[in-house]
């Protein structure tokens, strides 16, 4: 009886660390690629797109960035730390802004519409890079919670300070706000 015990105890931690996510606070990113899709690039007025990979997150300025699914209840998700970090008004370049849009996540028939908000998001701040996952390599790499948003604050020497997955609370956006101004501070000097 001991020994069912024993088994079923090791397969439970077994499943519980797969769970885990392959990213954690104060160690840095695993490199993934995004061979097809990947980065948009404003081109005039047009999008194209080209290969991505986590390589190109430079260091000497902070990164902010956001794993996504592509899915609407997403965007809800982000909205009270986007209307923070635009409140802020920071300085263009004062940190990077990265999004990979999981579109391995999304909704059968809503990749138009995906792909059309991404377009229009990427005009609207020309300066974000916004990646388009389509095979959820990030995901798969990070080891993360598929249907939600991974919120990642990178410091300028490329260890990871902050991460949490789902909905913040106004305790969790004012965390990364003043980690964020405090590692944009630590950069400039």
């Amino acid at each position: 009886m001991s020994s069912i015990k024993n088994i079923l105890l090791s397969l439970s931690m077994i499943g519980a660390s797969a769970f885990c996510s392959a990213i954690e606070v104060n160690g840095t990113l695993p490199n993934f690629e995004v061979p097809s899709k990947g980065e948009l690039i404003l081109d005039n007025d047009k999008i194209r797109h080209q290969p991505w990979s986590t390589a190109q997150i430079s260091t000497g300025t902070p990164a902010l960035v956001f794993h996504v699914a592509a899915r609407m209840s997403a965007d809800a998700i982000i909205a009270p730390l986007k209307e923070r970090l635009n409140q802020a008004n920071y300085e263009p370049g004062s940190f990077q802004s990265i999004s990979i849009i999981n579109l391995d996540d999304a909704m059968w028939g809503t990749s138009g519409l995906v792909s059309s908000e991404l377009g229009k998001n990427k005009r609207e701040h020309p300066e974000a890079v916004l990646v388009a996952d389509e095979e959820g390599h990030g995901l798969a790499a990070w080891q993360l919670e598929q249907g939600t948003v991974a919120f990642i604050l990178v410091d300028y020497e490329g260890k990871i300070r902050y991460l949490k997955q789902g909905k913040l609370s106004a305790d969790d956006i004012n965390t990364i706000i003043a980690m964020l101004d405090e590692e944009i501070a630590k950069s400039k000097s």
